[in-house]
């Protein structure tokens, strides 16, 4: 019978070129020089590894500092997320919110002013109480949904240009959002003081810059007047508007008037 098996793992050591004869892999094993190899040898180690220990303090010094320690102890997690905030997906938005405010500035100092009323005919009278310092009542300056700026509208100027009597004056606006409604406390946008030195008018001082908080769109605006006189002195006013643009972060609205308290 034919040795199969033999046969077959000849065949195996011709093609790998292993050697069948025990003795002489024994012996072959037995004459490697791993001597200088071994990992037991501690003057091979000491001479050919030095710079390789781990407990070689002069070269853990040179390639790890006292510096990279602290950097690395000052790496908390709520730093983290500021170098997470220059990431791709944020670093644009904030880029977008800077351009964005930066236009809102550039738009109060060059945006067109409107007007109102829009023809030299129409007047807007509001009168005063019958008592020194004390407020008249609040009347219509603007109707209700006539000016339409999808973010409200801001009072840039107030024209006075006439007054029943030489006097000094503190007039005042206010928006609401119901037609019959007075504006609330919450709801004054802003105020201005001027001194009419004799009737009819002749000063063009009367142009009053008036900076106030904006109107929400289509709110209906009132003004009210006080004088120092115990008349019920008046005044016929116009006045200017801006569209408002809001920021991106805007502060938010004292809610008392005319201090916080």
């Amino acid at each position: 019978m034919i040795d199969k098996i033999g046969t077959l793992r000849r065949l195996v050591a011709s093609i790998l070129g292993i050697e069948t004869n025990t003795t002489t892999i024994a012996a072959d094993v037995a004459n490697i020089d791993g001597d200088a190899m071994r990992g037991t040898d501690d003057a091979l180690l000491a001479a050919s590894y030095t710079a390789e220990r781990g407990t070689d303090n002069a070269t853990l010094q040179a390639t790890w500092t006292d510096a990279l320690a602290t950097a690395l102890a000052n790496y908390t997690a709520a730093r983290a997320v500021y170098l997470d905030e220059l990431a791709a997906a944020n670093l644009p938005a904030d880029v977008d919110t800077l351009l964005n405010d930066a236009g809102v500035i550039h738009h109060y100092n060059y945006s067109g002013t409107r007007v109102y009323p829009q023809v030299p005919s129409s007047t807007i009278q509001i009168a005063a109480a019958a008592a020194a310092d004390t407020w008249g009542s609040w009347t219509q300056v603007v109707p209700i949904d006539t000016i339409d700026f999808a973010d409200g509208y801001n009072i840039y100027g107030v024209m006075v240009e006439q007054v029943g009597a030489g006097a000094t004056y503190i007039i005042q606006f206010g928006y609401s959002t119901v037609d019959g409604s007075d504006p609330t406390t919450a709801q004054i946008m802003g105020e201005q003081r001027f001194k009419a030195l004799g009737t009819p008018l002749k000063t063009y001082h009367s142009d009053l810059a008036t900076l106030s908080r904006e109107a929400p769109q289509n709110a209906k605006l009132w003004a009210r007047l006080m004088s120092e006189s115990v008349n019920a002195d008046t005044a016929d006013i116009s006045i200017i508007v801006l569209r408002h643009i809001p920021t991106s972060n805007p502060i938010t609205h004292l809610t008392t008037w005319p201090w916080a308290s």
